[in-house]
């Protein structure tokens, strides 16, 4: 399952906030650096494993403790 974030940024953030999420593991689609309105935008997409939302559900409900 791919997690998408449309993020929408001022164009002197661009870079910055780019890099924030490849340094969190998401890779970077339809890139628009130049500015419209004043904003630039990406897509930042992750695969999710449907496991490990499980995994994480199941930590939750337990108190916080994974298996």
């Amino acid at each position: 399952m791919k997690m998408r974030i449309r993020v929408s940024t001022k164009a002197a953030l661009y870079k910055q906030r780019k890099q924030q999420h490849l340094d969190r593991g998401y890779g970077i689609e339809d890139e628009r650096p130049v500015p419209v309105n004043g904003l630039c935008s990406f897509i930042a997409v992750r695969e999710e494993s449907l496991s490990g939302a499980v995994d994480e559900l199941v930590a939750q409900a337990l108190g916080g403790k994974k298996r």
